[in-house]
């Protein structure tokens, strides 16, 4: 009866009484409270729920985990003292990182953070080299070799708002305007307006076909020294659908060093790994995998900040890669070397004394008398430049040597073995002392080889004797 009065007291002052024991004055236990009046009460226990320490104790510590998502093992769900990655600590020098774990934390093994395949991703360096053999031998098994893809002045060319004048950005506007009126159905267009980038891009002519064509026999990548949200604009431009890349595009954020590319972090093998960049000294450790072609400018600043002012498209009265009077369509060139190494890859895979084939070895010399052009030797002449530091990575040079040709250098010294030169015009002192040979050394333009490597046979000389290229 007092707790009654108690309650219609406090009830009426608009006040509250704190929970009694039934024994006494005393606040109850906080795990119980006890609710309502008479026979209605009711006892309410609060129990205690383990907290995530007690549930992770049973599984236990990784011996060594072997990813994390956000620095939490995917595993046994603890985390890492230490961030260190090899894609933080390596930046600059190019070296693998080490991950000791911090004071108290998971020591003793590497980490590469692979946040180009998911965000907070970081795989231990022996789980990675897990994942780069069970995926090299799947893309294998698919009848397909690894290719990484540089963005610019590779598959296309990028400038500035700031970098043109306003007759340029004109130009470029009334461009945009006729091509869109030409395209044809199912046809894509090649010269874009980012307004929200800031930025004009065109594609190498022929992107899009030899995109579709790689992208049957090999499984490509992007890797580019632009950063994520460029990377993926360019990627998107190239393959708007999403069935060549599949969101394999590795950006400057997502590489082991800011400065060099590295094959470290692509998954698959380096043996079966073909790489075409306009730019070897980025490849340090991988210059055996390299195409190196010539770089594409389309704008004037880009051909400017090479020391090749006046050599851009828009500078040569708007005539491109292809084109009459234009440059050689270098991507077509690439694609036959990339189609080549390919055969001799498959083709020729179990004939090599039960070891597997290298490309690096079948882009420069794959030592068999079956192949196209074996026996051949054969100089180039106005094919690269003789500042070009790297003419053996040329895709002209390597379709010679994957077609079983052997390339001589010196005239003075080889040129009684010497049965071809290779040459884009005449007048060049190689052509005129192959001339003088009286039909010993054949003279043929480059295209010959393109020919050579679409048929799989050695092709007539004599279709290709006109020497009208640049």
């Amino acid at each position: 009866r007092e707790r009654e009065r108690e309650r219609e007291g406090a009830s009426r002052e608009g006040g509250a009484v704190p929970s009694k024991t039934a024994s006494g004055g005393r606040p109850r236990d906080a795990t119980a409270t006890t609710t309502g009046g008479g026979d209605d009460r009711r006892r309410v226990v609060r129990r205690k729920v383990n907290g995530p320490a007690s549930s992770r104790a049973g599984r236990g510590r990784c011996e060594q985990c072997p990813a994390f998502m956000f620095d939490i093992c995917v595993v046994c769900g603890e985390r890492r003292a230490s961030t260190t990655t090899t894609s933080e600590a390596a930046k600059g020098d190019g070296s693998r990182a080490i991950d000791d774990g911090g004071a108290g934390g998971i020591r003793g093994h590497f980490t590469t953070s692979m946040r180009y395949i998911h965000e907070g991703l970081t795989l231990s360096n022996s789980e990675l080299d897990k994942a780069k053999r069970e995926e090299k031998r799947r893309v294998l098994d698919e009848g397909k070799l690894t290719l990484i893809l540089d963005l610019d002045h590779t598959l296309l060319n990028s400038t500035q708002f700031k970098e043109l004048t306003q007759e340029q950005h004109d130009l470029l506007h009334a461009c945009i305007a006729h091509e869109q009126e030409e395209l044809k159905e199912g046809e894509k267009p090649h010269l874009y307006c980012l307004r929200h980038m800031g930025f004009f891009t065109k594609l190498r002519p022929y992107a899009f076909e030899f995109l579709e064509a790689v992208s049957k026999i090999c499984q490509p990548y992007v890797y580019t020294m632009g950063d994520k949200a460029y990377a993926k604009e360019m990627a998107k431009l190239l393959d708007p659908d999403g069935k060549i890349f599949h969101g394999r595009v590795i950006s400057n954020n997502d590489s082991t060093s800011s400065h060099v590319k590295d094959l470290d972090i692509v998954l698959g093998g380096e043996s079966s790994a073909l790489i075409v960049d306009d730019t070897d000294r980025v490849w340090p450790q991988n210059r055996g995998n390299l195409i190196r072609l010539d770089r594409y400018h389309f704008f004037p600043h880009s051909a400017a900040s090479f020391q090749q002012k006046g050599q851009s498209v828009m500078e040569r009265a708007m005539v491109d890669e292809g084109e009459p009077g234009g440059n050689r369509p270098v991507l077509l060139d690439v694609l036959a070397v990339i189609e080549s190494a390919h055969r001799s890859y498959f083709k020729h895979g179990g004939d090599n004394n039960g070891e597997e084939p290298d490309v690096r070895t079948l882009l420069v010399n794959p030592a068999r008398s079956d192949l196209p052009l074996s026996g051949v030797k054969f100089m180039m002449s106005g094919v690269t430049s003789l500042a070009e530091r790297s003419p053996e990575r040329h895709p002209l040079r390597l379709l010679a040597s994957t077609l079983g040709a052997t390339f001589i250098s010196s005239i003075e010294r080889d040129g009684d073995e010497c049965t071809h030169v290779i040459a884009r015009t005449a007048g060049t002192e190689k052509v005129k002392w192959a001339a003088q040979t009286k039909g010993r050394v054949r003279i043929v333009s480059p295209s010959w080889l393109n020919a050579c490597a679409r048929a799989n046979t050695r092709v007539d000389e004599d279709l290709y004797a006109n020497l009208d290229e640049k």
